[in-house]
């Protein structure tokens, strides 16, 4: 076991104000202040070493715990600049919205545009079944979370763990809704249809891989680059709110459109880390190999969802759309988010 002898502290200059932490600008920001150093390990800040151990005597947190190496994870920042103040305000926001957007539907009579099969098929047998995959994305987030190495990290793959949960709620929600304007709306078949319908099995799978995956970076890798980027792009974006416009439902668009605004945040935050790890001086190249290696991986078992998930886009009374259409343009939106990490796509498989 490794003992570290406490540093020698540099005197105090006398200044009325200092920072303890090195901050990107000249000062340190509010979300500086409130994030950098809250999790301290021997290597900074914590010189007296670990003041607590598992009961094995592994240290809390190692970097083992990931393939990915960096000179300095506490040097990656949030281009967001999320604190927990600023995210339950913004998300106390969305969800008065949220609300409000639900008694306007009522009361304007919106719900009666939408189609009856629609309804009884796109919402109450699809769309009601999609929390399982926020879920499942939620608890391997919360693994991931626990493993990141530094507290920059940890906070932004917190604040998108409590984003999926967030997306379940109001999907949850918005079912009781549904109840009230559609007497006979029945969604009591979804568990079944998360456990053995075909066109599930595809996300249902590759939900699963990523929650029994040990490196919490190659989850990140999973659900940001990969997953998120194609099946829930494809599911969300270009069925249930594409379709549900063309087919008179005006209410779940909004829902869409809510949680989109968290995924561009997280897109942002996503981007800035694989900037930081690939532009690493000591560990780029191979984090670059390591990352590809990953994305090819991932990359699979997405394209396999979106594959299974195709069939509903013919099941739709007004189609807007093809499968291979929405695909199109799913993977051309991954391929220039990817290019903004500094990354590329596998070649397609098609």
């Amino acid at each position: 076991m490794t003992v570290y002898t406490a540093q020698k502290r540099p005197d105090l200059s006398g200044a009325r104000t200092f920072t303890w932490v090195t901050p990107a600008g000249k000062r340190p920001t509010e979300y500086e202040d409130y994030s950098v150093g809250q999790q301290s390990t021997p290597a900074q800040y914590a010189v007296q070493g670990w003041p607590v151990r598992f009961d094995d005597g592994r240290d809390p947190y190692s970097d083992g715990s990931t393939a990915i190496r960096s000179t300095d994870w506490y040097a990656f920042r949030d281009p967001n600049q999320t604190t927990q103040r600023h995210y339950v305000a913004g998300i106390h926001e969305s969800e008065n919205a949220l609300e409000q957007s639900f008694k306007g539907a009522h009361a304007a009579g919106l719900f009666d545009f939408a189609d009856p099969s629609w309804i009884a098929n796109g919402i109450g047998k699809h769309y009601m079944t999609y929390p399982f995959v926020e879920y499942g994305q939620f608890l391997a987030l919360c693994y991931a979370e626990r493993e990141a190495l530094s507290d920059t990290v940890t906070f932004a793959l917190v604040f998108e763990a409590a984003d999926k949960i967030r997306h379940l709620q109001d999907v949850v929600h918005y079912s009781f809704e549904l109840e009230d304007a559609y007497p006979g709306f029945d969604d009591s078949g979804i568990h079944d249809a998360w456990q053995s319908d075909p066109i599930w099995q595809g996300a249902r799978k590759a939900v699963e891989y990523v929650i029994a995956s040990f490196d919490w970076m190659e989850i990140v890798v999973a659900i940001n680059l990969c997953f998120d980027r194609l099946f829930v792009e494809l599911a969300k974006v270009e069925y249930f709110s594409r379709f549900a416009a063309a087919n008179g439902d005006v209410v779940t668009p909004i829902i869409v459109a809510s949680s989109e605004a968290d995924t561009a945040r997280t897109m942002r935050w996503t981007t800035a880390l694989f900037e930081h790890l690939l532009a690493d001086p000591t560990h780029g190249e191979t984090n670059r190999e390591i990352i590809d290696g990953w994305i090819a991986k991932w990359q699979e078992y997405a394209l396999d969802a979106c594959d299974a998930f195709a069939p509903v886009f013919d099941q739709a009374g007004s189609q807007p759309g093809t499968y291979k259409s929405a695909m199109a343009r799913v993977e051309a939106k991954q391929a220039t988010f990817l290019a903004a990490c500094g990354l590329s796509a596998p070649a397609n498989r098609r």
